[in-house]
């Protein structure tokens, strides 16, 4: 019995271990209209899993969509994961988008003639066009749980918040070239070198991720124009434009090794962007703020104006406030029991002589003040 035991222990580990029979990798052809998709292992090459598109080039999954940025037409498309429901403008009036990503809760795409990065939610309604503008030509994007990264047509990776805040235009120089596809993981962050100015050979950059420090401009060297780049564990996948083929490494410690620049051919050049399904979760929005802490701190109740003028008519009236904004006030008149009131309150045919007005605020929590009260005289 206890053999049995170990053997079903050792089969549910190796069928952990074997790769999803449904993850996919996916490429964007902008010159034929079409996306391609491939299982990740290579085989079962379709490049026209997705066709009549207008400029596919960036691209993004999550468990349930593709997304795609078309930078001829100026629109953000998506379909079902399995290729239906294709929506070629999902989002539409989109200044010729080059990169898109997305999480949890939005979808977010470069604008390179813009100098811009947009966003909107994930069903393509509150279109944010300029999220994050100022930032020179930005093509490929990436997010993590934090941070939105961009590449730059100029040289960089740059770095904001999720909603566009404290950028970092810089946040790493590769000192030249014209950089379109950026990936990040837990550690690093990686881009393709497409035209390079100061290093021979189109190349696949890394620096950390915390800092952007310690830039290694070259991990990966003789790529054929990369145009778009996705990491998953220890592997990188990049679109090579020039040859038509989506290479592959394995990536460890400072170097990659197992290099396959044409792990997968799409048949003709002009392909850009790639991305990974079933294999890596969506990156998760912005992290919910902790819940607010108890108020139990009372507002205090403070009697402004009273008891007026026209004692001497048997009228008093008081006007009142609370320390809290959107508190509620109960009001007493000597013995009488206290009852909601608003300020001012009135109080008519007083009899002559000694009288206490007491009021008490409570706030939204619930937290009633002590009673601030004013006593008056009415003549007889």
């Amino acid at each position: 019995m206890r053999r049995g035991w170990t053997v079903g222990i050792l089969l549910l580990a190796l069928l952990a271990l074997a790769p999803k029979a449904d993850a996919f990798i996916y490429w964007g052809d902008y010159s034929h209209g079409r996306i391609g998709r491939a299982a990740n292992d290579g085989s079962n090459v379709n490049p026209n899993f997705i066709t009549g598109l207008g400029s596919p080039a960036g691209l993004a999954v999550t468990a349930d969509h593709i997304y795609w940025a078309n930078f001829a037409s100026d629109t953000i498309g998506r379909a079902n994961i399995d290729g239906t429901g294709v929506d070629d403008e999902f989002i539409d009036e989109v200044d010729e988008p080059r990169g898109v990503a997305v999480n949890s809760s939005s979808i977010y795409w470069t604008s390179p003639e813009l100098d811009s990065i947009g966003k909107a939610d994930l069903d393509g309604t509150d279109k944010v066009p300029g999220l994050l503008s100022g930032i020179d030509a930005p093509c490929g994007i990436a997010l993590d749980s934090g941070h939105m990264y961009w590449s730059s047509y100029f040289g960089t990776i740059g770095r904001a918040s999720l909603g566009g805040g404290l950028p970092e235009p810089e946040f790493v120089d590769n000192g030249g070239g014209s950089l379109c596809g950026v990936a990040v993981d837990t550690t690093s962050v990686y881009w393709v070198t497409t035209v390079v100015v100061f290093v021979a050979g189109t190349t696949i950059g890394r620096a950390n991720l915390s800092d952007g420090g310690e830039v290694d401009k070259s991990i990966i060297g003789d790529t054929a124009a990369p145009c778009g780049i996705a990491v998953f564990g220890s592997q990188l996948y990049w679109a090579n434009a020039e040859t038509g083929t989506i290479g592959r490494a394995d990536i460890a410690g400072s170097g990659a090794s197992g290099v396959n620049q044409g792990f997968i051919s799409n048949g003709s050049p002009e392909i850009c962007g790639v991305a990974v399904d079933s294999l890596a979760p969506t990156p998760a929005g912005p992290p919910a703020p902790p819940p607010p802490a108890a108020d139990s701190t009372r507002p205090k109740a403070t009697i402004s104006k009273g008891p007026g003028k026209n004692l001497d008519q048997g009228i008093a009236k008081f006007s009142f406030k609370s320390s809290e904004a959107g508190s509620t006030f109960r009001c007493k008149l000597d013995s009488k029991k206290p009852a909601k009131c608003k300020s001012p309150k009135s109080y008519k045919r007083l009899k002559p002589g000694r009288h206490t007005f007491k009021v008490w605020a409570t706030d939204p929590a619930g937290n009633e003040s002590k009673p601030a009260s004013r006593s008056f005289r009415v003549p007889a």
